[in-house]
C-alpha cells in the first residue's frame, strides 16, 4: 500500500463528482493489514485532555509589534491558564436539538507560546522566523504557534508544541469578533508525555490585547496506558462559566463496523481527488485530573449513536505533497455533512462542518508493525443548518486518528456554537451530567 500524501485544495466545498471510472487498479484502502477490530482498538488507546483556556493573569498577554511600527501588531505572546472543562451532551429529542452542560473547573495546566501572523503561502517551521505580517480583523489570516510549552499540574508533565491556524472575522449580534482555530502537534514530551505523540486543536476567539479564549483539546496516543485511568475521576467542580452566548458540544465518530467501506472520489477529469468516509456519531464524555492520587490521568466513555456523518476528504492520494512529519504535515480539506436523529431514528436536522484547514501526521501503532496510520487535525466553520439546526453558526475542530488498509476511524469533534438564546445549552450545573452510557 502506498503511503498516503495529500495536497491542499483551495475550496473545501468544491463539488465532488463520483464517476464510473474503474477503481480496480487502485490500492484497496479497506484491505486488512491487520483485522479491522484490532486496528480500531489500537486507535482508541488514547488519553484526552479537554480544557478551557483563559488568559494567565500573572503573565498578561502582550501584542508583538512590527519593527519601527508601534501601531502595527504582527503577533501575540499568549500565556494561557488551562482549566478542566466538562462538556456533557444530551441526545437530541423531537423538542430539542443537541444540548450540553458546559462546566469550567479548576486550573490544570499552563501553555505559553508566540502566535505570529503569516502570509497564506508561508511554509511555517518551528525555527523559521515569519515575515512581518500585520494583524487585520477584516479578513481571514493564517498564524503560526511558536515556542509552545505546555505544563500540567506542578510542571513535571507536559510537552513542547508547534502548529498553525486560521482566523475568521465574524459579526455576532452586531459586534465584530475574531474567531481562531488551529492545529498543533507535540514535538517533544517530558514527564508522563515522554516519547508519546499527539495532536491538539483550538477553537475560540482571539484579540490582540487579550490573547486567546476558548477550547483546547489534546489527544495523546497512549499504548502503554501511561496517562489513561480505569478509575472514575473526581467530577469537575464549577469555577466559572465559559463565554456567554457560546455552547460547546463534543462528539465521537467511528465506522459502524468493517462492512462500512471507504470509497475513492473522482473529479470531473476522472482522477482520484480524495475519499468519501461514512461514520456513526456517538455521545462522548471526557474527564481528566492533574493532581491527587495517580497524578495526571484521563478517562473517556463512548456512548450511544445519535447521528451519522459523511465526509468528503479532498487530497491527492498519489502525488506526494509533504512527508507527514511534525514540521512538514500533509495538508487536506474536508466537507463534513452531519445528520442527527432521535432514539426512534427520526431525522431532526443537521449541518455542515466545512473543514477548510487540515493537517495530517504519519503515525505508528504499537504492536502492529507495518500498519499505516495517521493522526490529523482539522478546523473550519459550521454552515447550512437544517431542521432543528437551522441557522447554526460556529466552529468545528476535528482531532482524530485513522488506520489505512484497513481504513478505520476514531474521531473527536468539538463544536463551538454561537448560542445567544441558549438553544443548545442544557444549563450551568456543578454536577457532571454524564450521558455517555
Amino acid at each position: 500500500m502506498s503511503k498516503v500524501h495529500v495536497s491542499q485544495q483551495s475550496q473545501s466545498e468544491r463539488s465532488i463528482e463520483q464517476t464510473s471510472a474503474s477503481s480496480s487498479a487502485l490500492p484497496d484502502i479497506n484491505a486488512e493489514t491487520y483485522p479491522f477490530e484490532i486496528v480500531q482498538h489500537l486507535l482508541n488507546q488514547a488519553a484526552y485532555f479537554n480544557m478551557y483556556s483563559t488568559p494567565n493573569p500573572d503573565y498578561p498577554n502582550t501584542a508583538i509589534h512590527a519593527p519601527g511600527n508601534a501601531n502595527g501588531v504582527i503577533g501575540i505572546r499568549v500565556h494561557e491558564i488551562l482549566h478542566r472543562f466538562d462538556i456533557s451532551v444530551q441526545p437530541s429529542t423531537p423538542d430539542n436539538p443537541l444540548r450540553a452542560y458546559n462546566t469550567v473547573g479548576a486550573p490544570a495546566a499552563t501553555f505559553d507560546h508566540r502566535w505570529m501572523l503569516i502570509p497564506h503561502a508561508f511554509s511555517a517551521l518551528p525555527d523559521r522566523a515569519p515575515p512581518s505580517t500585520l494583524f487585520d480583523m477584516s479578513h481571514s489570516q493564517r498564524f503560526v504557534m511558536l515556542d509552545g510549552v505546555c505544563k500540567f499540574g506542578n510542571g513535571q508533565d507536559g510537552f513542547y508544541g508547534f502548529g498553525t491556524g486560521l482566523t475568521y472575522p465574524v459579526t455576532v449580534q452586531g459586534r465584530r469578533e475574531l474567531l481562531a482555530a488551529s492545529i498543533g502537534t507535540i514535538m517533544e514530551g517530558f514527564g508522563k508525555f515522554q516519547d508519546l505523540e499527539g495532536t491538539y486543536t483550538y477553537g475560540g476567539t482571539l484579540c490582540a490585547d487579550r490573547g486567546f479564549q476558548g477550547n483546547l483539546v489534546c489527544r495523546v496516543m497512549d499504548p502503554e496506558g501511561t496517562l489513561r485511568s480505569e478509575r472514575e475521576l473526581p467530577p469537575v467542580k464549577p469555577m466559572s462559566e465559559s463565554e456567554p452566548g457560546i455552547t460547546y458540544i463534543i462528539l465521537h465518530g467511528e465506522k459502524r463496523d468493517k462492512t462500512a467501506k471507504t470509497t475513492y472520489s473522482f473529479g470531473l477529469d476522472g482522477q482520484v481527488n480524495g475519499l468519501i468516509v461514512e461514520q456513526q456519531l456517538r455521545l462522548f464524555h471526557l474527564n481528566f485530573a492533574s493532581q491527587g492520587r495517580g497524578g495526571l490521568r484521563s478517562v473517556e466513555c463512548i456512548g450511544q449513536v445519535i447521528g451519522k456523518m459523511t465526509s468528503k476528504i479532498l487530497f491527492n492520494l498519489f502525488n506526494p505533497g509533504a512527508p507527514g512529519t511534525a514540521t512538514a504535515p500533509i495538508p487536506f480539506s474536508a466537507y463534513n455533512e452531519l445528520t442527527f436523529f432521535d432514539r426512534n431514528g427520526q431525522i431532526l436536522g443537521g449541518f455542515v462542518g466545512d473543514g477548510g484547514e487540515g493537517r495530517t501526521f504519519n503515525m505508528t501503532l504499537a504492536n502492529a508493525p507495518g500498519q499505516q496510520a495517521l493522526r490529523f487535525g482539522g478546523v473550519g466553520p459550521l454552515r447550512h443548518g437544517t431542521g432543528c439546526f437551522r441557522g447554526i453558526e460556529g466552529l468545528m475542530t476535528d482531532n482524530s486518528v485513522v488506520g489505512v488498509a484497513p481504513h478505520v476511524t476514531s474521531t473527536l469533534y468539538v463544536l463551538r456554537i454561537n448560542d445567544p438564546d441558549g438553544q443548545y445549552r442544557a444549563g450551568f450545573s456543578g454536577k457532571t451530567q454524564q450521558q455517555a452510557t
